[in-house]
């Protein structure tokens, strides 16, 4: 081997493992950040550990702490009254992924037309909800909602109990779930729709379409894929909310969800056997809803 070819294999060499430096960081954040916590999850679910009493590593008792199924028993013995209840809200809230997308498709829908002047503006300010802070945003909708003095009650003259009634905290969570989605769907529809080639409008135009059968023939099938996309995205997103129970609702028992629920038995009272059984079964399910609205989507998604 010359010279030259050692020293451009060298090079090579070189550039390699840079790239592979670089590319590592990506994976050594998933490794310590998701994939390790999902395992000592998991664990936790099979051992009676609770960390406010255990003076020895977790660790180092894994078999003398360990349980097998017993969690998992007490979910629904035990603790099967807050739990049924914060399984029941999450499937409450997730009216608010459809609505969303609704919504959001109807704005877009309005905006993609040309003749509506200064869109981008109207895009930008229903856009903003979506980079402000969670925490923030709960606060503000609590004080629009406030039972006393909220600008609900103010503006249509009415005496709703907003935050303590359990039907009407779940509909304020709804109503501000989806005001707060529609940014993010506004915007991939409105994109998806831009991106639609003009000829077949101009073709269905040629053979007498109206608008209405234009979206329901070319728009809609078109853009499919990004519904999918906000649909699957929405019922993951959904089933993980947790600073609506927290700051939204207080914490009241009606609006407690999956994930509160975990946070109050795992880093509130530090009964982390109970916290990863609840975790697991919550992974579990989003799995499974995941699968098989992938499976569902060879029926209605468009493949380009």
């Amino acid at each position: 081997m010359t010279k030259e070819n050692t020293n451009r294999s060298t090079l090579k060499r070189r550039e390699h493992w840079t790239a592979m430096a670089f590319i590592s960081f990506k994976y050594v954040g998933f490794i310590l950040f998701v994939f390790l916590p999902v395992i000592v999850s998991i664990l936790y679910s099979f051992c009676n550990y609770n960390g406010a009493i255990e003076t020895e590593p977790f660790f180092s008792r894994i078999g003398a702490l360990w349980s097998g199924f017993d969690s998992y028993k007490e979910l629904f013995t035990t603790y099967s009254i807050h739990f049924k209840r914060a399984v029941l809200n999450n499937l409450i809230f997730l009216i608010s992924v459809p609505l969303g997308i609704i919504v959001g498709l109807v704005i877009a829908g309005i905006l993609s037309r040309p003749f509506i002047k200064g869109s981008n503006v109207f895009r930008l300010l229903i856009y903003m909800p979506v980079v402000a802070s969670a925490v923030a945003m709960n606060i503000i909708w609590r004080y629009i909602f406030d039972n006393e003095s909220g600008i609900i009650n103010k503006v249509f003259g009415t005496e709703l109990m907003w935050l303590t009634d359990g039907n009407l905290l779940r509909t304020a969570i709804i109503i501000k779930t989806v005001w707060g989605s529609i940014g993010k769907t506004m915007m991939l529809l409105l994109a998806a729709m831009l991106a639609i080639d003009g000829s077949y409008y101009e073709a269905a135009t040629v053979d007498g379409a109206g608008e209405f059968k234009k979206f329901i023939k070319i728009t809609f099938p078109l853009i499919t894929p990004t519904v999918f996309y906000l649909l699957t995205t929405g019922v993951i997103g959904n089933l993980q909310m947790y600073t609506d129970s927290l700051i939204f609702a207080n914490g009241n028992h009606q609006a407690r969800t999956i994930v509160y629920f975990i946070w109050n038995y795992g880093i509130k009272s530090s009964l982390y056997g109970i916290a990863g059984a609840a975790s697991t079964l919550l992974s579990l399910a989003i799995l499974i809803l995941t699968v098989v609205q992938f499976k569902i989507s060879n029926s209605w998604v468009y493949e380009g």
